[in-house]
């Protein structure tokens, strides 16, 4: 009974969470958590785009997502590495506003 349980509560879990679509993110203005060498804001227009989880800005590479969080206990969110200066290896955390 006890493993019936755990079982379903681990697909109820698993359930909830969702990836992000490239269109989802584009909807959102998203919010530095720290700073990580990338600017403050990112915000989807006509000067920056998504391409195969690549954001580019003014047709140049910005920054790669690595991650993309969609859970019901958190907020929505993305992880992405700079590739505007290969020097810096943190990993930034974008909240959606």
């Amino acid at each position: 009974m006890k493993k019936t349980i755990v079982f379903a509560g681990l697909l109820l879990i698993l359930g909830c969470q969702k990836t992000l679509s490239d269109s989802e993110i584009k909807g959102y203005a998203w919010k530095c958590g720290f700073s990580c060498g990338l600017g403050d804001v990112i915000i989807f227009n006509e000067n920056t785009d998504l391409r195969n989880d690549t954001i580019f800005v003014a047709n140049k590479p910005y920054a790669k997502i690595v991650k993309r969080t969609n859970n019901f206990d958190e907020d929505t969110k993305i992880s992405v590495i700079n590739l505007r200066n290969p020097v810096i290896k943190d990993t930034c955390v974008f909240h959606a506003k």
